[in-house]
């Protein structure tokens, strides 16, 4: 795996430069006049052997990266058996002064999968009662299960419309709310977090400021999704409310959204398994309360700090590690129940999942990591994770050890996680509000 790791990651260019060198001392060789020796054949044969063995296999990968340098978007392909329609929708509320709350859908159709696209943009999204009612579910029969998504912080409702199209073909409605910095308008009160969050490790103080505007909200933004989610069930009309589950959903969400859909988890019954995409535990979640089968997926720098870093002088250093070593003692407790799991994918990064992985800014990585395999790791766990425990399906994937990706790495079990969490003390830090 470490040798993986470092071929994928430095390897090729290394092999790159071997292979370049052997051709252009073959290139020499060849208007040499003097005849060439066996000890010059041997060196020549083999830095074309190291070369090939490390620049070869990243050669998918970099014309992939090529490709994709030209169409620079989330691939929208999905799997499933059913067609996938996709709609912006304004949730109104009857209550006075309660703002109206946007969501985007993703759903199994009995229309044309051509909707499946990125709706176009509307000034004013449809009300909710109005596009439930143009939209006919595929089946007759068939019920489906609803999955709730919040996005990374400030992120949009659809910073993960591939892998919604994926699940929503596999039979499965999502319902994605905005981060709720992106709201018009300044706090209502002094209560209200500041807006955007921002992550502030420069001192002592700031780090406990960033923890309790961190816990403040997630709780916030979890009560949003599950207003929505009320709001959605009201409007539903006849063949929805007979078809759908509102009353046991699923909750998963991209960095802070995952730290949101955790915070969800502890305090909603209806939400009743929880999957965390590459976000750190805040409010109640950091702190024991997460009883709901859970499922976290890491990257590959996502490690526990080593004293070099939960010592450091530099504040910002000292205080990340300080609260990524508490995430991580967190996770690994989740991971290591019995309806815990947790993955880390290796040689990736933040954003591989979700899709801003596609942009054109973050090119580099993709000649690191093959966005698209990344995507299909992705939702092939969340998709066994919420057949698991939403469909009660028994897939393979979720405790198959060792993983059927090679990149995935297994924390259920795994002496390594289980022993750098033993080991550590937990620091003070604040509890959840």
């Amino acid at each position: 795996m470490f040798f993986e790791t470092w071929r994928d990651r430095y390897g090729w260019v290394i092999g790159a430069l071997i292979l370049m060198a052997a051709l252009a001392v073959m290139a020499a060789q060849y208007f040499s006049a003097r005849p060439p020796r066996i000890l010059h054949l041997a060196g020549l044969a083999f830095g074309l052997a190291i070369g090939g063995l490390l620049f070869v296999p990243a050669v998918p990968r970099l014309v992939t990266a090529l490709q994709q340098l030209f169409i620079a978007r989330a691939p929208m392909d999905t799997s499933g058996p059913f067609p996938v329609a996709t709609a912006d929708i304004a949730l109104p509320t009857a209550a006075a002064g309660d703002p109206t709350i946007l969501v985007q859908i993703w759903y199994p159709t009995a229309g044309s999968p051509s909707a499946a696209s990125k709706p176009p943009e509307s000034t004013v999204p449809p009300l909710c009662s109005k596009v439930l009612d143009q939209s006919r579910l595929a089946g007759a029969e068939q019920k489906f299960s609803l999955l709730l998504y919040a996005p990374g912080s400030g992120g949009e409702k659809d910073d993960n419309a591939s892998t919604a199209a994926e699940l929503a073909s596999n039979g499965y409605i999502i319902m994605a709310i905005e981060d709720i910095d992106r709201d018009p308008g300044p706090p209502v009160t002094a209560e209200e977090i500041p807006r955007p969050l921002t992550f502030d490790f420069s001192s002592a103080g700031a780090f406990i400021t960033t923890l309790r505007t961190g816990d403040r909200k997630v709780r916030r933004q979890a009560e949003r999704a599950l207003a929505a989610l009320d709001r959605l069930t009201a409007c539903a009309n006849a063949d929805w409310r007979a078809r759908v589950h509102f009353d046991r959903v699923g909750f998963f969400g991209f960095s802070l959204g995952g730290s949101t859909a955790a915070e969800a988890g502890t305090f909603d019954p209806r939400v009743v398994a929880v999957a965390n995409l590459d976000g750190w535990l805040f409010g109640r979640a950091a702190f024991g309360a997460l009883e709901k089968p859970y499922m976290v997926i890491l990257i590959g720098d996502a490690i526990f700090p080593g004293p070099r870093e939960l010592q450091s002088s530099d504040p910002d250093k000292r205080y990340s590690a300080t609260l990524t070593d508490r995430d991580l003692r967190e996770e690994v407790r989740l991971a290591n129940r019995p309806q815990g799991f947790g993955f880390r994918i290796h040689n990736t990064y933040h954003e591989n999942l979700s899709d801003q992985i596609f942009s054109r800014r973050f090119f580099k990585t993709w000649l690191v990591v093959n966005p698209y395999r990344v995507k299909s790791i992705r939702d092939a766990y969340l998709l066994a994770f919420f057949d698991t425990y939403l469909r009660g399906m028994s897939p393979t994937l979720l405790t198959q050890s060792p993983s059927s990706f090679h990149e995935v790495e297994i924390l259920k079990g795994n002496k390594y996680w289980l022993d750098e969490a033993a080991k550590r003390t937990p620091e003070a830090g604040s509890s959840p509000n």
